[in-house]
């Protein structure tokens, strides 16, 4: 083989441990220095490493290679010296390799530089390799430059497989996206209907039935002057049955569709509806924080259902004895605190298989928020309460 870099070998005092010249038998054929237990380590471990090693000058011209390079470059080992490397390289890829070439050349100091390509055997068709180049320190300053040679066929086959994946899996996230953002306008658009409808109702409820009852109460009046005394009695139960029925459908219709709600805004309405809530349970109730002005019809709405929904949990599963509402709000999204000290949850209420009004109270919240791309967290443990915390985001100009 021809003179190269891998002819001489120094230890790290730069004292000469012995030359070589490795042959096609794979032994020792020159030596002109007494050889070494380490000397032979290093030779040992160029001939029989696993990925194709060369030593070029630095034009790239070929002076040592191991078993493997030949073997990927389907020539024997003794007739590769003196053959420049670039002879090697497919056509569309030697300008690159001479780029990197000349780098190595000119670099002062020692670097590595991995380099894809396709190389181009003596025998057979171009394939995927990974070439890997550094210079060393040369004999008698002539620059000296190594390389390893890997085929990395399969690696590109399983980069490109990965790949391929990657992008169905960036198109079928992009497409849940664009599905999800469709189902939040349509979970918002039902909403939307639902309140409207609500609304609709609740004015019938108190126009219509609120005259009817009215009507009633003027009729009422005109017989109950033309009774006997013996049967006022039973008059006065039924006026009293009529004024409990006014106050229940009130009640309703403010449920449906609370007015202080769209006059006032939140914080007047969950302290009008906390204020009935601690006069029908007997539960200790307080508001706390501010929303800091008014929010989007839609959100303020959401926010007040939400609250319905988690008082009618408290009042019929926490057996609480006090309960509070918290608000907060910054610039992207307004929190809210609902609180009790009752015997808490048991389990999780959105574990499948899970049942009861609580599980569908808790779902129904969740549908709120999902509609406005919210946020629910539970903090609870037995006998120490439940706090639930939604957060809903809000535009920058509600």
């Amino acid at each position: 083989m021809g003179q190269g870099a891998f002819r001489r070998a120094f230890d790290s005092k730069r004292r000469l441990l012995g030359a070589l010249r490795v042959g096609p038998d794979f032994r020792y054929a020159h030596k002109r220095a007494v050889s070494s237990p380490r000397l032979d380590r290093y030779c040992a471990l160029f001939e029989f490493a696993p990925d194709g090693y060369l030593a070029t000058n630095g034009e790239g011209r070929i002076e040592e290679a191991n078993r493997v390079a030949g073997a990927l470059l389907r020539v024997r080992q003794a007739a590769l010296a003196g053959r420049p490397l670039v002879r090697f390289i497919y056509a569309e890829d030697r300008e690159g390799f001479r780029s990197r070439l000349i780098a190595l050349r000119r670099s002062g100091r020692p670097a590595i530089e991995e380099l894809r390509i396709r190389l181009l055997p003596a025998a057979g068709d171009p394939f995927d390799a990974a070439l890997t180049g550094a210079r060393v320190p040369g004999v008698d300053r002539r620059i000296a430059l190594v390389w390893s040679l890997r085929d990395v066929r399969k690696r590109a086959r399983v980069e490109t497989k990965l790949k391929e994946s990657e992008q169905r899996y960036l198109s079928l996230y992009r497409q849940m996206l664009a599905s999800r953002d469709e189902l939040r306008v349509l979970a918002a658009r039902s909403l939307q209907v639902r309140e409207e409808e609500s609304r609709r109702i609740a004015r019938e409820l108190h126009d219509e039935a609120g005259q009817m009852t009215a009507s009633i109460h003027l009729a009422l009046a005109e017989i109950g002057r033309e009774l006997p005394e013996a049967a006022r009695g039973r008059f006065d139960s039924v006026r009293l049955l009529l004024d409990e029925l006014e106050e229940r459908l009130r009640r309703l219709s403010h449920e449906l569709r609370p007015t202080i709600l769209d006059d006032l805004g939140l914080e007047p309405a969950l302290d009008f509806l906390g204020e009935g809530f601690a006069a029908r349970t007997g539960v200790s109730f307080t508001v706390e924080g501010s929303t800091k002005g008014r929010l989007d019809p839609l959100v303020e709405t959401a926010v007040y259902r939400i609250v319905q929904e988690a008082l009618t949990n408290i009042t019929r599963h926490a057996r609480a004895k006090r309960a509070s509402i918290r608000l907060s709000r910054d610039a992207k999204a307004l929190c809210c605190s609902i609180r009790d000290n009752g015997i808490g949850l048991q389990g999780d209420p959105f574990a499948p298989g899970s049942s009861g009004r609580r599980g569908l109270g808790l779902l129904g919240i969740r549908e709120r928020l999902d509609a406005f791309g919210g946020r629910l967290k539970l903090r609870s443990l037995p006998g120490a309460g439940t706090e639930v915390l939604v957060t809903v985001p809000i535009r920058s100009g509600g």
